[in-house]
């Protein structure tokens, strides 16, 4: 009786299990009719190993009944020893295992049962089709070996990127060794600049005034050759003396020394005296100079700084224009005044555009070298419109000329760190 409840208490579920059991144990018949009309796969199995019945839904799995041994039916090979049915019987225990059936996975279990088909035990199979089951466990041993291979690949990849963190971290470090080392030698540069500029500049105001002097008082005794040689010596002297202040300018703009004096000017006056002294070039090269200043525009500014942009911005304009025309126009809005130096010019390329207000950057530096250029002019330009709290740029096209466009705020005030205020 105990063998009959545990194998339908595993056939049936727990609330079916008391009525099936009261039905099924009335005879013989009505119990393997009863397992016929349910889906469970099932069969009896007799000492010896015989096949003695088997449901029709394990017909699905297996071909009808015949007299082959129970674990041959099955594709096995086990001796009587090792039969699970004969185990079963014998032990008066229940027996467990799985294995693949043709297209299916089944789970059987066999519960030893008495007093069936005139045999004193016998072993009832019962087999659960856990294909699903199954595929699901491989599909998850699947995915877990997937997980794993990941995972070791992610701490490979983890150990690579610490490695090259370590890398980076060392370069880094040699990077900013380096820019320490550079910044010193920058900065050692800049004193240079400025002690060799402040030593030259009063040697070169000594020559400067005594080969004017020679002009002026002994002009009548020179010859025509040393009046010749006079004045290439004062030429080059007016170079080196422009060199020497632009170097500077530099020094001053870099070190926040560049001191600004503001005053209101008529813009149209002061720009009507830059191009004056800049008409010679503009004669000789053919080029027209054209101010179309408003006559009542006023500016507030430092005046000679303001002049001092104004002419190196038209000095290249003249130096890159023939045949052509140089033009400085200016309008005031509310809080600023915008001027404009056009030329119709060689032009500068985009590439050149991005450096060109760069320290010692030069456009067409062949021309430029012949014209006497040293790359500091619109750097000192850009710098002296930044300590009025402006900004300066350029548009302009191979083959089409140039404009330059400064802004200065009204009232003027200092750009420092990209921030730009009124000054008190």
């Amino acid at each position: 009786m105990n063998g009959e409840r545990e194998f339908l208490s595993s056939a049936f579920n727990a609330a079916d299990a008391e009525g099936a059991l009261i039905a099924a144990l009335d005879s013989q018949s009505g119990m393997l009719d009863l397992l016929n009309k349910l889906p469970v796969m099932s069969r009896v199995v007799a000492a010896d190993g015989r096949v003695l019945w088997q449901s029709r839904s394990l017909e699905t799995l297996l071909q009808p009944r015949s007299e082959r041994g129970c674990c041959e039916s099955l594709g096995l090979r086990h001796s009587d020893a090792e039969c699970p049915s004969v185990q079963a019987i014998r032990t008066g225990r229940r027996q467990k295992r799985q294995r693949w059936l043709g297209r299916y996975y089944v789970s059987m279990e066999n519960f030893p049962l008495a007093g069936l088909f005139g045999e004193d035990v016998v072993s009832m199979e019962v087999f659960h089709d856990v294909t699903t089951e199954k595929k699901l466990e491989a599909a998850l041993a699947r995915q877990q070996s997937l997980l794993e291979t990941i995972n070791r690949a992610m701490i490979k990849i983890n150990h690579n990127l610490e490695s090259a963190q370590r890398e980076l971290e060392e370069k880094n470090w040699s990077l900013e060794q380096a820019n320490r080392q550079l910044r010193s030698l920058d900065q050692m540069k800049d004193e240079f600049i400025s002690i060799v500029s402040h030593e030259l500049k009063a040697p070169l105001t000594s020559i400067k005034g005594s080969v004017e002097l020679i002009r002026t008082c002994e002009h009548d005794k020179l010859s025509t050759t040393g009046h010749d040689l006079l004045s290439v010596c004062q030429r080059n002297i007016n170079r080196l003396h422009r060199l020497v202040q632009d170097l500077l300018d530099i020094a001053r703009i870099e070190s926040g020394r560049l001191s600004l004096e503001f005053s209101t000017f008529n813009a149209s006056d002061v720009v009507e005296e830059c191009l004056q002294s800049e008409r010679a070039l503009a004669d000789k090269k053919e080029v027209f100079l054209e101010n179309a200043i408003p006559e009542n525009l006023e500016i507030t500014a430092d005046r000679e700084r303001f002049i001092q942009v104004i002419v190196n911005l038209v000095n290249n304009a003249v130096k890159f224009t023939d045949h052509g025309a140089v033009t400085v126009e200016a309008f005031g809005e509310p809080g600023s005044v915008t001027v404009h130096v056009r030329d119709t010019g060689i032009g500068i390329g985009a590439e050149e555009q991005t450096r060109i207000f760069d320290k010692f950057a030069q456009v067409g530096c062949d021309l430029n070298r012949n014209s006497g250029g040293t790359g500091l002019g619109l750097s000192i330009v850009r710098g002296i419109i930044r300590e009025h709290g402006g900004e300066i740029h350029v548009a302009s096209e191979p083959g089409h000329g140039s404009c330059f466009t400064l802004t200065l705020p009204q009232p003027p005030g200092r750009l420092r760190d990209g921030e730009a205020g009124p000054l008190d």
